[in-house]
């Protein structure tokens, strides 16, 4: 299991981490051109969900191949692991109906029928995407990286907690302390922790977490009426400026 992925600082450019992209490649390069992105020099760092609910999860996906593209898992991509690795105990229905449908069609034994190459790239991934990355900044501070939140109050407690505990695993993926009004966590041995996951209607920090999906689950979805986010976005946040998001 590859539990936490260590990536040094750029010293070419410039880091910036993008919220849940959901298969929006088209408002994904959108927002990576309003910011100046440079692949030659900058790097992008996902929180996750890459796929589902948009027209593009293949292409999506297959940012995993860029050099300048890192990615943590998100429950979307370990919902089509589970699927790899054992179909039968996955619930296809539900996966088709809570987004699978924009690009698996009929579902996913159709699907990597015809896709066989990207089948084979989705097996890697299932073995080798991190749960977590830590981040260098230039400075010498860290940034975490998880998709939903980071459960824990120790950072260095991780790496010796998680291939041993399935249910930390699945807090990583699915639980939404953010949803709670109260909810304040700072976590020891980090500078800050990022994560996805729950849509807000602007990026959001509490205690020492950043939350930064802003909706691209939401494109094209007639928005409820008690909805707080009125703008679904992409948003792509360079490392400096995270620091001064100003806490909830």
């Amino acid at each position: 299991m590859n539990v936490i992925q260590h990536v040094a600082a750029n010293q070419r450019g410039r880091d910036f981490v993008v919220g849940d992209i959901h298969g929006w490649y088209g408002p994904l390069m959108a927002e990576l051109e309003a910011v100046c992105f440079d692949p030659a020099r900058d790097r992008l760092f996902s929180v996750g969900d890459l796929i589902n609910r948009g027209p593009d999860s293949e292409r999506c996906l297959l940012l995993t191949q860029e050099p300048w593209f890192y990615a943590v898992r998100g429950n979307h991509e370990q919902i089509l692991f589970n699927w790899l690795k054992q179909p039968e105990a996955v619930d296809v229905e539900t996966w088709l109906r809570y987004g699978g449908r924009a690009w698996l069609g009929t579902g996913p034994e159709h699907y990597f029928a015809r896709h066989a190459k990207l089948r084979q790239h989705a097996e890697m991934l299932a073995e080798q995407m991190p749960w977590v990355i830590e981040l260098e900044v230039g400075d010498g501070r860290r940034i975490g990286i998880s998709h939903s939140t980071f459960p824990l109050d120790e950072w260095e407690d991780l790496a010796l907690r998680l291939p041993f505990e399935p249910a930390l695993q699945e807090a990583l993926l699915w639980e939404r302390p953010i949803k709670q009004p109260e909810f304040v966590h700072h976590v020891e041995g980090i500078d800050l922790t990022v994560h996805g996951h729950v849509v807000v209607p602007r990026v959001e920090r509490r205690g020492n977490g950043i939350y930064i999906d802003t909706g691209a689950a939401l494109f094209e979805q007639p928005l409820k009426p008690e909805s707080r986010t009125h703008t679904p976005r992409i948003t792509a946040i360079e490392l400096s400026e995270l620091f001064v998001i100003s806490a909830h």
